[in-house]
């Protein structure tokens, strides 16, 4: 499994319009292979960098690969993505811990 981990940056008051384009390259996106799951969130800090960081799962890299396809490119070279940079990439999880654990 591999982890994508998007942050956006989306200026103020344009929240709802990034929401917007947001959801329908996630729908998309939901509908590929190898999707596992998502999290999308919000920063409680109106002044923080990154407004909106996604956490999705994958069943693999090549199975996040074969999705970034020309439906994908297309949904997120249409203008309106303009004002929203994001800075993504893939991990792998190399520690995890609960709170049982850490005694």
């Amino acid at each position: 499994m591999v982890t994508l981990v998007n942050c956006f940056e989306v200026p103020a008051g344009r929240e709802s319009e990034f929401f917007s384009l947001w959801q329908q390259v996630n729908r998309y996106m939901r509908a590929k292979p190898g999707y596992l799951a998502h999290k999308l969130h919000r920063s409680l800090a109106p002044e923080a960098r990154y407004r909106f960081v996604n956490v999705a799962q994958w069943e693999s890299q090549a199975h996040f690969a074969a999705a970034h396809d020309d439906g994908f490119r297309a949904l997120v070279s249409r203008p309106e993505w303009a004002a929203f940079t994001s800075t993504p990439a893939l991990y792998e999880v190399v520690h995890t811990g609960t709170t049982e654990s850490q005694q």
